[in-house]
């Protein structure tokens, strides 16, 4: 999904408002809490993104979930969010205030994609390999995808990287077929 334009004013918003107080650490802990909340009840991402339930409303659930878990610029700006409508936006305006946080910080973030869970060796290699790409840190997102067969996938910012063993049996499968096959006389 493309990010609006309302995502990124936000997000700005928040993370220059935390800069400005010297607060950035605060607000990166604030948003993981309030993500943890929202992965834990299905409902409170519901009544986020619900038109039918009520600005207040919204706003008392969001300040008895939070008052006592969030620093004061948090609970304001999720009030704001709530009295402008923008609640909705609430997980993608979080995600790239995130974002803006590891810029400032020079941290990238790589997925990779295995066929079986990485051991500590291979996690190890793959982050050498990172710190190749990136003078910055490197966070790593671990995926497990059986199909992939063996190898791996790894993504970081525009490149993509594969070594499965199932791209390697689709160029093989597209070689067999691209090949005019002679039979012998």
């Amino acid at each position: 999904m493309a990010t609006s334009r309302a995502v990124i004013r936000y997000a700005k918003s928040l993370f220059s408002l935390a800069e400005e107080r010297g607060v950035v650490e605060q607000m990166e802990e604030d948003i993981r809490t309030i993500h943890a909340a929202i992965e834990a009840t299905h409902e409170l991402e519901i009544m986020l993104k619900s038109p039918v339930i009520k600005p207040d409303q919204k706003e008392r659930v969001l300040e008895s979930i939070f008052e006592s878990n969030l620093s004061a610029l948090t609970m304001e700006f999720l009030r704001i969010l709530v009295r402008k409508g923008r609640e909705a936006l609430l997980q993608d305006i979080l995600d790239a205030a995130l974002g803006l946080v590891r810029i400032q910080r020079n941290v990238r973030t790589a997925e990779v994609r295995t066929a079986v869970p990485m051991n500590d060796a291979v996690r190890t290699r793959v982050m050498a390999a990172l710190k190749n790409m990136h003078d910055g840190d490197v966070e790593l997102d671990e995926q497990v995808d059986p199909s992939l067969i063996g190898g791996f996938q790894l993504f970081m910012e525009n490149q993509m990287i594969d070594t499965s063993l199932k791209r390697e049996l689709q160029l093989l499968r597209r070689r067999i077929n691209n090949h005019d096959y002679e039979p012998e006389s």
